[in-house]
């Protein structure tokens, strides 16, 4: 007997996933800080871009977040208003404010 299909193999919500999304405000800047050992993550795996977060979803089975009720009505946690020195990506671009997709004007 072999397993059940499913389509999540882990937690859709965790703390991570939600502190990653929320990381330019607090309390949540803190408790990703403290998750990642007192420094912030990789820049490469924080929320960087909406559209590069949207392909990611589309294209990689294992990645599976779940969009947080604060796109929906908080769109501050975009901005890097606290000035978190949030690192570059490989591509050398800094991490700051969240990028938005084409569509989006503010």
């Amino acid at each position: 007997m072999g397993m059940k299909p499913f389509l999540y193999g882990s937690f859709y919500s965790n703390p991570a996933i939600v502190s990653n999304f929320l990381i330019r405000i607090n309390p949540f800047a803190s408790q990703h800080f403290e998750l990642q050992s007192h420094s912030f993550d990789l820049a490469d795996r924080l929320f960087y871009s909406v559209k590069d977060s949207y392909q990611s979803l589309m294209i990689c089975s294992s990645d599976f977040k779940e969009l947080i009720p604060e796109f929906y009505f908080f769109p501050e946690f975009l901005k890097n208003r606290n000035e978190y020195n949030l690192g570059s990506r490989q591509n050398k671009d800094i991490v700051n404010n969240v990028a938005l997709p084409d569509w989006a004007q503010d």
